[in-house]
């Protein structure tokens, strides 16, 4: 998309965090489903090409390419001959993000950080190879899905990344006052599968295309840009937030009106102000939780690796407490049996003064 100064490429990194059984991975699945599938239809034509090339006595054939959309575990160059051979681009897809920021220069020492910062911004990449034939790719599109648990934020901004931009270019999905997840049985309904599933695979097969923007779009983001800017500007950390958020309205609303325009089979090279504006809504969110990461990286209270039900029972007990006395608080929170034995033997939280159940806590 062009939005009258520069070109904006449809390119998301999105982290999901929460702990380890929240209910993470099947909405991630759900969402990958139906590229998953692509690569698996992409993949028995491959192996069937393969055959039929290997049986073939001429051997002048071009030989056939496995193309496919998501990657987990790659090589650097791996990625860039999956970006040559794929015009959509590419997902990579982890459940787990940091194992794959820890498999960062695996291969090769150094640069691997770099590079992904440059695939961000979708600028031209070429790779010479000893070996084999340069690649070359105009322009990169590299998407990051996966989650990450709270307590391993620090992993994530390890090595620089907080200060280079790294961590800045995701958006973050942090949710708050989680409840239980409990198991209903209930299935996606079928019809609404079928059309999720209908959809993306339509985004995949529509002509690529450049949409403009409008005089009234221009002033929409002016006016948000700059009231934005003016509270920002004497935060450090909000001013390079707002950067990033800068960036992304203009992707957000590409998507959302790309989406919008294949879903009713109505094609035009304009935005809409209302996928703008829709954009805007959506960045504020990300705002807020982008904020509540960086909270929780400069933090130094052990509370906060706890989830909020914990920590609201620590601020409702009593400087010194005896366990028997509480039962109503615990069963308030929902802190019970062996977590609250747990939770009330950690030593950066509470003291345990004698063998008749009274504790003390470290810190009010």
């Amino acid at each position: 998309m062009f939005n009258g100064s520069y070109y904006n490429p449809p390119i998301l990194w999105l982290n999901i965090i929460g702990r380890s059984g929240d209910g993470k991975t099947h909405p991630l699945k759900f969402a990958k489903q139906p590229i998953s599938e692509m690569d698996k239809k992409s993949f028995s034509k491959f192996h069937s090409d393969m055959q039929k090339y290997s049986n073939s006595e001429d051997k002048k054939e071009e030989k056939p390419l496995y193309i496919k959309t998501i990657l987990s575990d790659f090589t650097p160059e791996k990625l860039s001959e999956s970006l040559q051979h794929n015009k959509k681009g590419v997902l990579i897809f982890r459940d787990e993000l940091l194992g794959w920021i820890k498999s960062f220069d695996k291969y090769k020492k150094g640069g691997d950080q770099q590079m992904y910062l440059e695939f961000f911004n979708g600028d031209a990449i070429s790779v010479d190879r000893v070996s084999k034939a340069p690649i070359r790719v105009e322009r990169p599109n590299v998407n990051i899905l996966g989650g990450m648990q709270p307590k391993v934020l620090k992993d994530m901004a390890a090595n620089n990344r907080e200060d280079d931009g790294f961590l800045a270019r995701f958006l973050f999905v942090y949710p708050e006052n989680l409840k239980p997840n409990i198991f209903t049985g209930k299935q996606i309904d079928k019809d609404q599968y079928q059309s999720y599933n209908k959809l993306i695979q339509d985004l995949f097969t529509i002509a690529d295309k450049t949409l403009k923007t409008t005089e009234s779009q221009i002033e929409i983001y002016k006016e948000w840009q700059s009231e934005k800017v003016k509270e920002c500007h004497q935060d450090d950390l909000e001013a390079l937030i707002q950067s990033k958020l800068e960036t992304y309205v203009w992707r957000l609303a590409l998507i959302l009106e790309i989406v919008e325009q294949t879903s009713k089979d109505n094609f035009s090279d304009e935005l809409s102000d209302s996928s703008l504006n829709n954009a805007l809504i959506l960045v504020e969110y990300f705002r807020n939780n982008a904020l509540r990461v960086y909270d929780k990286l400069s933090s130094t209270n052990p509370l906060d690796r706890f989830p909020e039900t914990k920590q609201e029972l620590f601020k409702e007990l009593p400087m010194e407490f005896k366990k028997g006395d509480q039962a109503e608080l615990f069963k308030k929170h929902e802190v019970s049996g062996g977590s609250l034995a747990r939770f009330l033997n950690k030593t950066e939280l509470f003291k345990r003064v004698d063998s008749r159940g009274n504790y003390k806590k470290m810190f009010n």
